[in-house]
Formats: structure tokens, C-alpha cells, sequence
């Protein structure tokens, strides 16, 4: 009988071993439109030279390199120094879309720009800063607060320095005066 047993036994045994050589392969699919780089709670610097031109900070962020842009999102707060170093405006914004290649910029959603030296703020639903140029500029319609003229003007159409010193506002509506 116990001959019988062991021709039964061996096949049981032997089933239950495993090469440890022929592990399955552990694979991760990566979407194709998937970024390269994606950080949170991130400090994005804008130099030229040695000298910072302005700061970003941005709740989340991706980066793709094949299409050449980053977007942002959860929250964009961007500040914008003048040639001594000091904040010339800050903006705040939903999302952004930043182009890789001439580091150009679109802000989207609720969009605030404000100058503390100039006393001048611009609320619109799209904004777009021209790095080469360094203005800022709208197509969407806008509302500028100018305390230091004592003025408020809304208009579809923006174009101003960065530091909304010097604007230019197309298209006026609404109302145009003190506040």
C-alpha cells in the first residue's frame, strides 16, 4: 500500500513548487497624453540672467514636453518684480497654460491682477502675458479699478505693462467713472 500512495504524492508535491526565476512581470501602462512631469504645491521662477523676472506658485502642475507647455491648476498666484526686485503686480488665477517655447502664459477663471504701487487692479475671465513683450493682455471683458485716477472703466479688450502702469482698455462698457 504504500507504494500506491507515493505515485500519488509526488505529482501534489511537485505542483505546489514554483521557480522563483519565472515571476509574473509587474507592468504599469502609461497613458500616450500622460505628462513627463507632474508636481504639487510647486515654485515655478522666471529668469533672465541672473535676475528674477517673476515667481509662480500653483496647487498642481504638469508638464509635457512632446506639446511643449505646462498646465496648471488648483489655484495660481504669480508675482512680477520690476528691474530693483520689488513686486510690481501679483495675479491670481483658476488655472494657467503656460508655452514651453517663449514661456508666454494664459490665465483662465476668475483672474485678478493688482499693482499696490499703482493702486490699479484688472478682474477678467482670461488673461494673457506676453514674456517677449512684457504686457499683459485680454481679449475677454474686463474691469479695471484705477484708485490712484479714481476711476473704474469696463471693456472687451486689455492691454497694459506689467506693472499696470500704462493700459489701454478697447471696446468700452458698462460704466466709466468713480466707482
Amino acid at each position: 500500500m504504500p507504494l500506491l500512495l507515493l505515485p500519488t504524492l509526488v505529482p501534489v508535491l511537485g505542483s505546489g513548487c514554483m521557480d522563483t526565476r519565472e515571476k509574473p512581470a509587474n507592468t504599469v501602462v502609461i497613458a500616450p497624453d500622460a505628462p513627463e512631469n507632474e508636481s504639487w504645491n510647486t515654485t515655478i521662477l522666471f529668469t533672465d540672467s541672473s535676475r528674477t523676472r517673476a515667481r509662480l506658485m500653483v496647487g498642481h502642475a504638469r508638464r509635457y514636453l512632446g506639446r511643449m507647455e505646462t498646465l496648471l491648476d488648483s489655484g495660481v498666484y504669480a508675482e512680477f518684480f520690476n528691474s530693483t526686485g520689488g513686486v510690481s503686480a501679483t495675479l491670481l488665477a483658476d488655472s494657467a497654460r503656460i508655452d514651453d517655447r517663449t514661456k508666454d502664459m494664459v490665465a483662465f477663471g476668475s483672474v485678478h491682477v493688482k499693482s499696490d504701487t499703482n493702486r490699479t487692479t484688472v478682474d477678467t475671465d482670461r488673461l494673457y502675458w506676453d514674456n517677449e513683450r512684457r504686457i499683459l493682455h485680454s481679449d475677454a471683458h474686463v474691469r479695471v479699478v484705477d484708485s490712484a485716477r479714481g476711476r473704474t472703466i469696463e471693456g472687451t479688450g486689455f492691454e497694459s505693462d506689467e506693472s499696470l502702469r500704462n493700459y489701454r482698455i478697447y471696446r468700452v462698457s458698462g460704466r466709466v467713472g468713480n466707482r
